[in-house]
């Protein structure tokens, strides 16, 4: 009977480890740039401070360039805050994104971008800010299809000029010959402007 007691004793005392947790292997690097490519093609390159890869998702933090390329030239400067790179579906996130373009004709605000390196689009599922000749632009939603160089501003479209503001269902913005286009109804709001 002692025995069985000072093994009961020495059992619960002694238990089999837990099974290991399993993580994903991580690799973090300092002071990176890396590139996106499609096909061989450059389409993004982004230098950041940090880069932190799980699997098939690549984190980048302190961004300092975020440049789109079109036809292996630059065509669009981002500034982010964080990026996630879904080396699987080859889907960038862009978070807290202000996109200029090269030569100063616009700038684009939007909460997050998304880059489709097999569509080469750039979205902005949720409101999107535009400033573009001296207007002010919003909408519900943002697609810049790349190869056709065209910027499609969807859903709830406002465009402001001082004290003048039309409503439009869709605005069609061609970046090669900086013309906008508007399409269905539009309304014209006259504001009254303050006499201060």
């Amino acid at each position: 009977m002692v025995a069985a007691v000072i093994y009961l004793v020495f059992r619960s005392f002694v238990q089999p480890p837990p099974p290991p947790v399993a993580v994903p292997p991580s690799v973090q690097l300092l002071e990176s740039r890396l590139i996106g490519r499609q096909d061989g093609e450059r389409q993004w390159e982004i230098l950041a401070k940090s880069v932190l890869q799980t699997g098939d998702v690549v984190t980048l933090t302190d961004l300092d360039e975020i440049i789109m390329f079109q036809d292996g030239e630059p065509y669009l400067a981002i500034d982010a805050d964080r990026a996630i790179w879904d080396r699987t579906r080859d889907v960038l996130e862009l978070q807290n994104s202000v996109v200029g373009d090269l030569d100063g004709g616009f700038r684009l605000e939007s909460d997050v971008l998304f880059w489709n390196g097999t569509e080469e689009t750039l979205t902005s599922p949720g409101p999107a800010l535009m400033l573009w000749d001296g207007l002010e632009i919003r909408a519900a939603e943002m697609v810049l299809e790349s190869k056709e160089n065209l910027l499609y501003l969807k859903g709830d479209v406002q465009i402001r000029d001082g004290s003048m503001a039309w409503i439009a269902e869709q605005a069609v913005y061609d970046l090669d010959h900086e013309r906008m286009d508007f399409y269905g109804s539009l309304i014209l709001k006259q504001e009254a402007e303050d006499d201060e």
